[in-house]
């Protein structure tokens, strides 16, 4: 009887650890809940009028809005689930030598658009996203290089409960 008991307490542990081995579901809150619901709005909204893309700097032709995930931070963790805070770098960016009236006038109108697109999605896949300030030609060194360039530079903040069990 205790050769029995011994193997069906080793076949128990087996399945355990079969059981351990098992992929979890992964979901990638960054791509797939923050940036990319960032994207499908502005895309929507732009309808094709400026490229938007996400990383470093790039050189988009004349107008661009680009995403930098700058980090995330716990707010508040529970048994089943966690809130995280989520910090991504926004920033318009357009090409214009010399900035007149006219141009101004596009830009902000362009930069009000932008703000108006995140206040109405405020509540999306994340909850209390938010555009907390907008600073004007702050530049990387990147943009430094290219001639003519103007930055508006926004940070962007949202929350999100995740890897709720």
């Amino acid at each position: 009887m205790a050769n029995t008991w011994n193997f069906l307490n080793s076949n128990f542990q087996d399945e355990t650890r079969v059981y351990n081995r098992l992929p979890r579901i992964v979901v990638n809150i960054w791509d797939d809940k923050i940036l990319d619901t960032i994207r499908t709005f502005l895309r929507t909204d732009f309808a094709g009028n400026m490229a938007i893309y996400t990383g470093g700097f790039k050189d988009m032709g004349n107008q661009s809005i680009r995403l930098n995930p700058v980090r995330c931070e716990l707010i508040q963790n529970f048994s089943s689930g966690e809130v995280r805070e989520y910090e991504v770098d926004i920033s318009y960016t357009f090409k214009e030598h010399n900035v007149k009236r006219d141009a101004w006038q596009h830009i902000l109108r362009q930069v009000s658009t932008i703000e108006a697109v995140f206040y109405e999605n405020r509540n999306n896949t994340f909850f209390n996203g938010r555009l907390e300030d907008c600073r004007i030609n702050e530049k990387e060194e990147a943009e430094e290089a290219i001639e003519g360039l103007n930055v508006m530079r926004w940070t962007w903040k949202g929350m999100f409960l995740g890897n709720i069990s």
